[in-house]
């Protein structure tokens, strides 16, 4: 894919790791067409993965999505997230804060891309790597996932809820994987398919087994499994802590995401 046709499919695939948080969340509901695809899967967490306007038509004018996100979300949750892609939503941001949201950040998230597989390296001793397939295995990445974004804020109610289900993490557009360490979960990653991409997402490894590279082990996993299930490229939004990683592993910047807070109108 050329740089432009890349980004327009990753944020298809971004829409579409939000469906299916709210498909497998029991409070989520989604409404979208062609330009606009809102999301709410949490009541009180008012994250841009669990309450998010994501503008996939950038002709679609701001006060439109604007309007449309604050009548959406003023029936679903406390507070809101407008996504904004510095490769297409410049107005759509000056007219957020125009209109009284807060910017989260100034800097945001490089979305990044890889056009290839990953070579396999080989696992430290008494670590293994286990696609998650039964309750088992979700049990074990709620309980990574829980604890590595912990320091992030994220609350743990959150999680248990967004990754309720075996089909959150095992499906037809979905894979996930655990790391554990002499049998316990320490780290995890997971890998949403659509458009011809493969969505990384929600990697995470737990304090204590930081500096070991499990949490690259996982992506690596990811990153290969999307493309042996035919996608032609894996992207992501790189945290802070992750960026480095990620260029270490070949992954290049197309673009950042910013986001503009807003609570509903009461």
């Amino acid at each position: 894919m050329n740089p432009g046709a890349l980004l327009a499919a990753g944020d298809r695939n971004l829409a579409h790791v939000l469906r299916l948080t709210a498909r497998t969340t029991p409070e989520g509901v989604v409404e979208e067409d062609e330009r606009l695809f809102l999301v709410s899967s949490s009541r009180t967490w008012p994250g841009p993965y669990s309450n998010g306007a994501l503008r996939l038509d950038p002709s679609m004018p701001p006060r439109d999505v604007l309007s449309r996100a604050r009548a959406f979300f003023a029936r679903h949750c406390l507070g809101y997230c407008v996504w904004i892609a510095t490769h297409a939503d410049l107005d759509l941001e000056a007219a957020a804060l125009d209109a009284g949201l807060v910017q989260i950040s100034p800097t945001g998230s490089p979305r990044m891309a890889l056009d290839h597989s990953l070579p396999e390296v080989v696992l430290p001793p008494g670590v293994d790597l286990d696609e998650v397939s039964d309750e088992t295995g979700r049990c074990g990445y709620v309980a990574v996932t829980v604890e590595a974004y912990r320091e992030l804020g994220l609350p743990a109610d959150v999680v248990e809820a967004q990754l309720a289900t075996v089909e959150s993490l095992h499906g037809p557009d979905v894979r996930a994987v655990v790391a554990h360490d002499r049998g316990r979960p320490v780290a995890a990653a997971m890998v949403v398919l659509s458009d011809g991409v493969a969505g990384i997402q929600m990697v995470g490894t737990v304090p204590g087994a930081r500096g070991r590279g499990l949490g690259e082990l996982c992506t690596r996993w990811t990153v290969n499994t999307g493309f042996r299930l035919g996608a032609a490229a894996a992207v992501l939004e790189a945290s802070e802590m992750g960026e480095p990683v990620y260029r270490r592993m070949g992954f290049v910047e197309l673009s950042r995401y910013r986001w503009c807070f807003g609570p509903p109108p009461r």
